[in-house]
């Protein structure tokens, strides 16, 4: 990735929520995996998609009709899986390769299912539910809960709440993980997900790229300026490093990185600067 990359996901993500290009800044990530993915190419694939459901439900269907016809394309006809065998594979997460391989994990099964419904006419949101991600749709009856990962398998409600019972949610109610989570947090779990990918395998450019993107959604978040400093200084570019150390430590919410501070004082004895960090 460079530069135009990084800008692009800044234009797509600015503005209010409704405003962000949730297409467009994800086929920004897909470009970690390759260069040249092609949104237009995309676009059409999820146009040839959309037109088939809009064909098996019929005009004037309901939303329970659009969202059955939704499955029968995606998982039936097309073939659109979980990647149980290799959850940690980047290709799940870049959304041409998932439309071309009819493979992903919860959150990008997730996406192709809300752009389909989206081209339908079917009001589809995205439900990040612990350790998951679901989309949820409304009919005249009430909610209904779709587990893409799982070919459209319908979850009901209080069985989704009670499997929340023991777990450590961090202090919410259980209820706050049925709602709808904004278009910057589905690009903010995708990334998350690319982050620990990464920093597992120790690719460190594309690591780099990951919190890049990130600090575009979070510009405030020190601790990923700091992380960034870090990986600059491991891609050999210690200006930049120097530059967001020295961000890192003087920002008000700074939580001290042993490993971040040692770095600051080696690039501040190189180059010169103003003391040693606290």
């Amino acid at each position: 990735m460079d530069l135009a990359d990084f800008e692009a996901f800044g234009t797509a993500v600015a503005g209010s929520d409704n405003d962000v290009d949730l297409f467009g800044a994800a086929m920004v990530i897909a470009r970690l995996g390759n260069a040249e993915a092609d949104p237009h190419a995309v676009a059409a694939n999820l146009d040839a998609l959309a037109e088939q459901v809009v064909a098996y439900a019929g005009e004037g269907a309901s939303s329970d009709a659009l969202a059955h016809a939704i499955d029968y394309v995606l998982f039936s006809t097309h073939g659109f899986r979980g990647n149980s065998e290799a959850y940690q594979d980047p290709r799940n997460s870049y959304l041409d390769e998932v439309v071309q391989r009819r493979i992903g994990i919860p959150i990008t099964l997730s996406l192709v299912y809300m752009e389909i419904a989206q081209r339908v006419g079917l009001q589809c949101d995205g439900i990040g539910y612990p350790g998951h991600f679901i989309v949820r749709y409304d009919t005249e009856h009430g909610q209904v809960y779709v587990d893409p990962f799982q070919q459209g398998a319908r979850l009901d409600r209080e069985e989704l709440l009670s499997r929340l019972q023991g777990v450590h949610t961090g202090g919410p109610s259980p209820e706050s993980f049925l709602a709808a989570v904004t278009r910057r947090q589905i690009l903010q779990r995708m990334l998350n997900n690319l982050h620990l990918v990464f920093r597992s395998s120790r690719d460190i450019e594309r690591w780099y790229c990951v919190v890049e993107l990130l600090l575009r959604l979070e510009p405030w978040n020190a601790t990923l300026v700091g992380e960034r400093g870090m990986l600059a200084y491991r891609l050999g570019r210690s200006d930049d490093a120097l530059r967001d150390l020295e961000r890192y430590v003087s920002a008000p919410e700074f939580a001290p990185n042993p490993g971040a501070i040692r770095l600051l004082d080696r690039l501040r004895l190189q180059f010169g600067g103003p003391g040693e960090a606290r």
